[in-house]
């Protein structure tokens, strides 16, 4: 595909870049689909995460994961090396330069860019980017927006046992993982990166976007509540949606919560327009 920029073009970092076919896993691949929608992570998690939407969605949407640096060292595919040994991402402008380079090189359009938390940030920090094929539209989940501060104390440069302490409420880490030390000594970077990126992300005159967005958030998220998720309706001139969902933060990956829920709205959102479901009061 055109758009892309060579795999071995070096970042601005002055490291290398990684080839653009690391970025993107597809469980069920749909080479015919109608659309793609691709998903970014939320802080610390990787693209097998999304593994469970696959089947799940309508069968002419095409599920793309992003996998980012750092991670992913069981998503072995033909072609696609594992990202774990990469360091991870500590700067916003490489990271959104480089995941835009890989969507002009790997996705071909229509897509939808969904995102969760960090992931939403990406999803923002990607699309105020010139692109050579711009998504349908962008889904902001979990997220506030750019002008609004975060709403809990920051945690990315506590000690490390206060650090995981806080890990299981801010991270979503399992209990299970955390009681390993070994595992965590490997987690530990990725997890300690990727959350300050997401902490010290702010715009306080932040760039409007060039897209239609809807957002969707917890009824009972504290990390970003339904006022600073909303606040996102004064960045979207071209059109915006407002989707409360049941649950806590990590809603989209809970089933006894809003899991059901989000795909089923994702469906309406990656509807063609002639079949869309009308939207009456959850539209704002």
């Amino acid at each position: 595909m055109s758009g892309g920029r060579p795999a071995g073009e070096r970042a601005t970092n002055g490291t290398a870049r990684p080839a653009p076919g690391r970025w993107f896993h597809r469980p069920l691949p749909r080479p015919d689909a109608r659309l793609r929608l691709v998903c970014v992570p939320h802080a610390g998690a990787g693209a097998a995460v999304f593994r469970p939407w696959a089947e799940r969605l309508a069968p002419d949407v095409e599920l793309v994961a992003v996998r980012l640096p750092g991670r992913e060292s069981r998503l072995r595919e033909p072609g696609r090396e594992s990202r774990l040994r990469e360091p991870p991402a500590r700067h916003w402008p490489t990271l959104a330069q480089d995941l835009a380079a890989a969507l002009d090189d790997q996705v071909p359009a229509p897509y939808v860019l969904f995102g969760h938390s960090m992931g939403a940030m990406l999803v923002y920090e990607t699309v105020r980017r010139p692109l050579a094929r711009p998504p349908e539209k962008v889904l902001l989940s979990g997220c506030r927006a750019p002008h609004v501060p975060r709403a809990l104390p920051a945690i990315h440069a506590l000690p490390p046992e206060r650090f995981l302490a806080e890990l299981g409420r801010l991270a979503a880490t399992p209990a299970a993982v955390l009681a390993r030390p070994a595992l965590m000594e490997l987690l530990e970077p990725v997890l300690r990166a990727d959350i300050r990126l997401a902490e010290t992300w702010h715009h306080p005159a932040p760039d409007p976007l060039p897209v239609p967005a809807t957002v969707f958030w917890g009824t009972t998220d504290d990390v970003a509540p339904p006022d600073a998720v909303a606040a996102w309706r004064h960045l979207a001139p071209h059109g915006f949606g407002a989707r409360p969902v049941e649950g806590g933060h990590f809603f989209p990956f809970s089933p006894e919560d809003g899991t059901g829920h989000l795909l089923h709205l994702l469906d309406d959102e990656t509807a063609p327009a002639a079949t869309r479901r009308p939207r009456g009061s959850d539209r704002a």
